[in-house]
């Protein structure tokens, strides 16, 4: 009996000690200057037997030059055949670089061989991987808040990031994923003095109001192809300008729109399509987004690294990498009367 009871102690010592052992996830935080930088990377269509190597090193220089605190991929991400080889790869090379990374999905990274929720599955073997599937009892699977800290105070958390999925092209963010949201939202300002806290959105698929930043005197980047949104709004953009925390939107999935606008004080921005693989050619990049502490502020640019088109089988370095429409909210979206 004692000899059993010995090694129930030891093994239980021994589970223990394994997962204390596991690394702790990265907590994402303002620097002493004040700013939280985000990368935010989108459609790749990163396919692991295709031109694969030309996607890895546009990612390497792109980190290399931007320097994220955290390095957002919003959706299409791995959509071929060998899809866990491919988030794999992906996730592999990340990790490489210890910055905290985080992923939407979109209405392609699950048409082949593995689900949404089994994507997210995988993604959690890695260390600096944010990416959760969020609640069982809302819609879709990757619905999650990163909180982000004060540079100065530990224990608060001074801007907020949403998380959303968007699930199939001609399907919107629903009721129930509102719910959840305003449920995040009330909480947060209640831990914020009862004042909005200063937030942003990530998602794939646009919302219909993209199409009423279109020539706007403030709007800049490009818009060249029609924006690929719900048939039906669902009015979540509605929900995020009653709460007034979200300052601004950042969705990827038309790849020849990057444009970024805003309508009733919230932004609406494409991220730049980056990678090599799929169609596309307004350039291949990444967006920026620079978070200021303590305001309802942040700057964002594009930066273009590569010319590229699928088609006719070109890829061309941008040297040096150009800084793209460089915008400040809320100074550069100030309409003139």
């Amino acid at each position: 009996m004692k000899i059993k009871i010995i090694a129930a102690f030891l093994f239980s010592m021994v589970v223990s000690t394994f997962v204390t052992a596991q690394p702790a996830k990265p907590e994402l935080k303002f620097g002493k200057n004040g700013r939280f930088k985000i990368m935010q990377v989108t459609d790749t269509h990163y396919n692991a037997l295709e031109n694969a190597g030309s996607t890895q090193e546009f990612l390497r220089e792109a980190i290399r030059l931007v320097q994220p605190d955290l390095i957002m991929l919003t959706g299409d991400i791995v959509v071929s055949e060998n899809t866990r080889r491919g988030w794999q790869e992906i996730a592999g090379l990340l990790t490489g670089f210890r910055i905290p990374w985080a992923v939407v999905l979109g209405n392609h990274d699950s048409e082949y061989e593995l689900t949404n929720k089994q994507i997210i599955e995988l993604l959690s073997e890695y260390p600096d991987n944010l990416t959760e599937n969020g609640p069982e009892d809302i819609t879709g699977n990757g619905n999650y808040v990163l909180p982000v800290i004060s540079s100065t105070h530990p224990d608060r958390t001074a801007a907020s990031l949403y998380c959303f999925d968007t699930r199939k092209q001609h399907e919107w963010i629903d009721y129930t994923q509102m719910d959840w949201y305003r449920q995040q939202s009330r909480r947060l300002a209640g831990q914020n003095g009862g004042k909005p806290l200063p937030a942003l959105a990530f998602y794939h698929v646009p919302v219909p109001e993209y199409n009423e930043v279109i020539g706007k005197p403030t709007t800049v980047g490009l818009q060249q192809e029609t924006v690929c949104c719900p048939t039906s709004n669902s009015g979540s953009f509605v929900a995020m300008y009653e709460c007034g925390d979200v300052m601004g939107i950042f969705v990827g999935h038309d790849h020849d729109n990057n444009y970024i606008g805003c309508l009733h004080g919230i932004c609406l921005a494409y991220g730049f399509k980056s990678g090599r693989q799929s169609y596309g050619k307004i350039g291949r990049g990444v967006r920026v987004i620079e978070l200021c502490e303590g305001e309802r502020k942040f700057n964002t640019h594009l930066l273009h690294l590569y010319d590229c088109n699928r088609d006719e089988g070109t890829w061309t370095p941008v040297r040096p990498a150009a800084t793209l429409f460089p915008v400040t909210f809320p100074d550069s979206f100030a309409e003139k009367k």
